[in-house]
């Protein structure tokens, strides 16, 4: 039956660009943290400047930690690190002044064990203590400017969608929209049962069904997912988590009796609800910082280093066979939305290829002599870095294969039914599955094939920087070549 739903409304800001990166109360908490540590650390550098300190500078360091120590620890013990509380200097006054205070026992009692002799009346002493106050004032002073910011321009509203068009999902709209501190409504979508004829719930129009959700998490951020469905269609609701796995956000189901907490489960509050946390979005906050400055210090350093190389290697290209160095094909990325990736040709250009079928054999015919070369020392993937610059890519992550990719007579992605969770994260120049071997003629394999998508799961729920750097160390060493590279 063709959908009859209304075209979307006003409320659906579609600005064309999926962002991997998202203020979270945790990182603001983070950068005061980081910041008062910088603070204090630049009050021992000035004073030693200023100052002539009769302590080497082992014992600087030494005296330095134990403050900062003391310091972070009683400002934690007290909760003092929440977002609520750097909005103005004077709700901060009293809270800086107890972690300096504490910081001051404790450095005193560490010069102490330095210095016998030193006196805390000494001038570089109090100097030194009331430069260290001065600095974390100020820095909170900062803080309280980048608080006011990321309030004015709303960077911590989670942009939330709720599927549900029934009495569940106008009851969690109603609270959802009392929260404007905490949510955005980016839109409203029936559920796999709902009733087609309703065109808006709690005031708000309602932009399409499942499918109409898919189009719009393609090229717009999404944060969080509310599954407004009543708990005895348990079985509906699998389906449309199965439905939206690939988006890149927290996915949450809501208990209809109030105050549910089972001990079992994983339970988010939301605007006062409880919630059963199904998926979690990657790289929120901290992670997503540390991610994407992996991504662009690793692929800038990469391209610099060698870009002599890969001049050579576009003029050996040129001069083997007819047709451009690099080669743009199709592929498949974050939320499913595609990108031309960049790599070196290593084929007679052929139109008709869509990339389907892939290269079966290193006997290829249509694989040029330089080709051949390029393929065995994995040089023809080099390119990709400029994708990792463009942001289209990382440099670890499921690699992006193209989107009609067969196993034997199969689609890849109708073969294994977890496929598209690979989409919720940027597809990478390399990843766990490529470094341990699934990689080429690997794939051919259904079985490996199945593989090849468990460790990319795997690498979505356990990422940790060490993690890729292993995966970048083994690719170096082992996974470059081997006899499924071709």
């Amino acid at each position: 039956m063709p959908d009859s739903s209304p075209p979307p409304s006003p409320i659906l800001q579609d600005d064309r660009q999926l962002s991997t990166f998202r203020w979270t109360h945790g990182l603001l908490n983070r950068v005061v943290r980081a910041a008062d540590v910088v603070a204090i650390l630049l009050a021992t550098l000035v004073a030693a400047t200023i100052w002539h300190q009769p302590l080497m500078w082992d014992q600087r360091i030494v005296t330095m930690l134990a403050g900062i120590w003391a310091f972070l620890s009683v400002l934690g013990q007290i909760r003092a690190y929440r977002v609520e509380n750097y909005v103005t200097l004077w709700s901060q006054l009293g809270q800086v002044l107890l972690g300096s205070a504490a910081s001051w026992v404790v450095m005193t009692a560490v010069l102490h064990a330095c210095l016998r002799d030193v006196s805390v009346t000494e001038s570089w002493v109090l100097g030194w203590f009331a430069l260290l106050l001065g600095m974390v004032l100020v820095n909170r002073g900062l803080q309280s400017i980048l608080t006011r910011v990321v309030e004015w321009k709303h960077l911590l509203r989670r942009k939330t969608v709720v599927i549900g068009t029934n009495a569940v999902g106008e009851a969690t709209l109603r609270r959802l929209m009392a929260d404007t501190a905490h949510h955005e409504i980016v839109g409203v979508y029936r559920g796999l049962s709902d009733d087609i004829t309703v065109r808006d719930v709690a005031g708000i129009p309602v932009a399409g069904g499942m499918e109409d959700l898919a189009i719009y998490a393609q090229d717009n951020t999404i944060d969080l997912i509310v599954l407004a469905e009543g708990w005895a269609k348990a079985p509906e609701i699998f389906r449309m988590i199965d439905a939206v796995e690939w988006i890149a956000a927290d996915v949450v189901v809501p208990f209809e009796e109030a105050g549910v907490r089972p001990s079992f489960a994983r339970i988010a509050p939301v605007s006062g609800m409880s919630t059963l946390q199904v998926m979690y979005r990657p790289f929120k906050g901290s992670q997503g910082i540390t991610k994407a400055l992996e991504d662009y210090v690793v692929a800038g350093l990469a391209l610099l280093i060698l870009s002599p190389m890969l001049l050579l290697v576009a003029l050996a290209i040129r001069l083997d066979s007819p047709g451009p160095a690099l080669f743009r094909q199709p592929r498949t990325g974050l939320g499913q939305k595609a990108f031309s990736i960049y790599k070196f040709r290593t084929m007679t250009v052929d139109p008709t290829d869509d990339g389907s079928v892939g290269t079966n054999s290193k006997h290829n015919p249509r694989i040029t002599r330089i080709g051949g070369i390029l393929r065995k020392l994995s040089i023809d993937e080099i390119p990709q870095l400029l994708n990792v610059l463009k942001g289209d890519m990382s440099v670890v992550g499921p690699r992006p294969y193209v989107a009609n990719m067969l196993v034997g007579q199969e689609r890849f992605s109708d073969m294994v039914r977890r496929y598209a969770v690979r989409h919720r994260i940027k597809p990478g120049l390399t990843g766990y599955a490529q470094a341990n071997g699934m990689r080429s003629n690997a794939l051919r394999d259904p079985e490996n094939a199945r593989k090849s998508i468990e460790m990319d799961l795997y690498y979505i729920t356990h990422w940790s920087l060490w993690l890729d750097i292993r995966i970048m160390v083994r690719t170096i060493f082992v996974g470059l070549a081997g006899r499924n590279v071709f």
